[in-house]
């Protein structure tokens, strides 16, 4: 009988943010898979269970799985298809976990190889751990709500077509940028245009709950004034309504 493939979010960053059933997944998993965007580049994601490995009675098989960062549909199906046919004979000896950065299921490398195996390996059997995901601790590290009451909130991917961020800003009461969220000041004519202003209330996470994690806070109107550097770790949200600042910035913006 086949094993059982394992979607693991293992959160934004902070180690002591992962679920304690991802815990115990990680300590009984015959195999760990590890995606990386290039085989030379080292694993956030790795790094961030490698004490919880440490601590297993037997050593796990730790498999990466290289997924570039391409718009290739075409290479890029056929690499999943191939780590698919990897999984797959992993797991007719013993459990496959697949670890991944926040929340399997949203904007996750995991669901390429989640539709491939479901699709062609239907006996193997298919389970989801969730995980803390940059959206809820970026709301966590601004202290900043994500959404009150009857409030629609609308996540985006940052590179999405700027006609597309109109339509959906005109309908959402917040936004989050997702994805190379640095790029926040491209966006502020769309934001306006769509209802925004400038008093709108603004929060922009970089490296949300790492070490070197760095939050602005202030109004949609004085992020051209801001210093932001290009981080692909990087989380924003915009809220329509003007929200009190519950704590003491600097002079950029940043958290004290």
């Amino acid at each position: 009988m086949a094993g059982t493939f394992i979607g693991i979010g293992v959160g934004p960053g902070d180690p002591e943010l992962i679920t304690i059933k991802a815990v115990k997944a990680l300590k009984a998993a015959d195999v760990i898979c590890v995606p990386k965007s290039h085989a030379n580049r080292p694993s956030m994601a790795l790094s961030m269970v490698k004490q919880i490995l440490a601590e297993r009675e037997k050593p796990a098989e730790i498999l990466e799985l290289v997924f570039p960062m391409t718009k290739d549909d075409l290479n890029n199906r056929k690499l999943w298809v191939e780590n698919a046919a990897i999984v797959a004979e992993k797991a007719k000896k013993g459990n496959v976990a697949f670890i991944t950065l926040g929340d399997p299921m949203l904007y996750s490398t995991f669901l390429y190889l989640y539709e491939c195996v479901k699709e062609t390996y239907p006996k193997i059997e298919l389970e989801i751990i969730p995980g803390v995901t940059s959206v809820t601790a970026a709301a966590a590290s601004s202290k900043l709500p994500l959404a009150e009451k009857e409030e629609v909130v609308s996540i985006i991917p940052s590179d999405l077509d700027p006609a597309r961020i109109e339509e959906t800003a005109k309908h959402a009461d917040n936004l989050v940028f997702m994805k190379c969220a640095f790029h926040i000041k491209e966006f502020l004519p769309i934001l306006l245009k769509a209802g925004f202003t400038e008093n709108s209330t603004i929060a922009l996470v970089k490296r949300c709950t790492l070490p070197e994690e760095k939050v602005l806070v202030g109004k949609l109107g004085d992020v051209d004034s801001w210093d932001i550097t290009e981080d692909y770790f990087s989380v924003a949200i915009v809220k329509k309504s003007p929200v009190p600042i519950h704590w003491k910035q600097n002079g950029n913006g940043g958290k004290q």
